[in-house]
């Protein structure tokens, strides 16, 4: 079996602008078309509002679909 690329890689911190709670961990995240750039989408936990934040990526899409296909195949399409 061969080893799945590194995943461990520090989100930056978000605050919400509403109330000032810290969410746990993002809604989703987006690659961005600017190379190695990722948006994440936020939604507090506490007052529900949605905002993002932007940072560099550890890694692309490609090593992540790797990373997918060894611990989760179910969940590729094609």
């Amino acid at each position: 079996m061969s080893a799945a690329p590194a995943l461990h890689h520090a989100i930056p911190p978000a605050i919400c602008e509403n109330c000032g709670e810290t969410p746990a961990a993002p809604d989703h995240a987006d690659y961005l078309s600017t190379p190695g750039m990722v948006r994440f989408v936020w939604v507090c936990g506490n007052c529900g509002h949605q905002f993002t934040t932007e940072c560099a990526a550890s890694f692309g899409p490609e090593p992540e679909q790797e990373a997918v296909k060894t611990f989760w195949p179910s969940l590729l399409i094609g």
